[in-house]
């Protein structure tokens, strides 16, 4: 059986989306120094805010997590035979190496070992990279981190965001009654319209008009009239939108704890935020138009307001596809001022086109 550090290692390996690079190595050390400032920055806080800060301990093991990443990828890179005589634990830890001092000299090994990368051979590294082993170990002991543990997470986490292959996960509702599923097929069209200085957009179904008028509710225009498109691709890319089973009214009625924990008000609130959250994010990167991925610190922040609920086990990948498609369509409609929105649920796709006719409105 493999040793756990040897396995992650490979794992690790297969995740490394930084390989192609020219400046591979570099870019390691650079990620490594970045995730040693993390652990250490999870250290202040937990002393400075103590008992106010309820998130530690897991935040604190994902940055000794992605600490590791870098360092085993380091070490293939630069001196593989290294990983077989690193040890995998410390004996225990004298109170003079607690606090500050050991946290100091994690970070002075790291500004060592990421200067030698920079200005030598990369054969030159394995006494650096040794050193900061051990300072990776006494610090992981000092905080009460098991590395097998962090490592474990950090695959979870690697195999979320990106997974050697790509499959939906099984749509919550495939088991529910027809009446009570999200439409496999559907065309929305939103439709623009301005009442003396208000720009509002109403959307219609089967030429019916569906849900309120919606403005960008905002002293500096920026569309969010058009958000509604958003949970629609939440609908398409995760089989979840509480707000879009609300507007195309297919609750599950016949799961009373499904109807109310699910597809009740708290969770389209919550949805709501997500949208209000990213939304903000993506306002300052021009609506997403250049992005082809989403940094993981928004991800985390969405796995946190949706923790509890159904969609909390959707993997990472599917919430960036939905976010990303949901604000390709959303640039469209925006463009056009208005359009028809079709989706195919089980093909999983998500389009837009111009509006066929005008319409006099709801």
């Amino acid at each position: 059986m493999k040793d756990w550090l040897f396995s992650f290692a490979e794992q690790a390996e297969a995740s490394d989306q930084l390989r192609s690079r020219e400046n591979h190595t570099v870019l390691l050390a650079a990620g490594l120094f970045g995730e040693a400032g993390s652990i250490l920055s999870e250290l202040k806080k937990s002393q400075r805010e103590g008992s106010a800060y309820p998130h530690y301990r897991q935040r604190l093991a994902e940055e000794f997590g992605d600490a590791l990443w870098y360092f085993v990828r380091l070490v293939a890179k630069c001196d593989p035979e290294l990983l077989s005589t690193l040890p995998r634990a410390v004996p225990g830890i004298q109170s003079s190496d607690k606090g500050i001092a050991s946290s100091l000299r994690f970070g002075a090994a790291v500004g060592d070992l990421l200067r030698e990368v920079q200005e030598g051979p990369v054969s030159a590294l394995r006494t650096s990279l040794d050193a900061f082993w051990a300072e990776l170990l006494a610090l992981a002991a000092e905080a009460n981190v098991e590395l097998k543990d962090a490592a474990a997470g950090n695959i979870t986490k690697v195999q979320s965001r990106w997974p050697e292959t790509r499959a939906f996960a099984r749509l919550f509702d495939e088991n529910c009654p027809p009446e009570e599923q999200l439409p496999r097929t559907l065309t929305v069209e939103f439709h623009e319209r301005r009442r003396g200085a208000r720009i509002e957009v109403f959307l219609r179904y089967h030429s019916i008009s569906i849900g309120d008028r919606v403005t960008d509710n905002i002293a500096d225009p920026d569309a969010y009239r058009y958000h509604d498109v958003f949970h629609m691709a939440y609908a398409v890319f995760l089989g979840w939108s509480p707000v879009t089973r609300a507007l195309l009214r297919c609750k599950r009625k016949s799961q009373p704890a499904v109807d109310e924990n699910e597809d009740g008000a708290r969770a389209g609130i919550l949805e709501e935020a997500v949208s209000a959250v990213v939304f903000s994010r993506a306002k300052n990167m021009r609506y997403l138009e250049v992005a082809t991925e989403l940094d993981y610190d928004l991800l985390k922040i969405i796995q946190e307001i949706v923790r509890g609920y159904e969609v909390a086990q959707i993997p990472l990948w599917q919430w960036e596809r939905a976010i990303l498609e949901g604000f390709r369509v959303f640039r469209l409609l925006r463009a056009n001022q208005g359009g028809a929105l079709a989706w195919n649920l089980p093909e999983r796709r998500f389009e837009w086109s111009p509006l066929t006719a005008p319409t006099s409105g709801a």
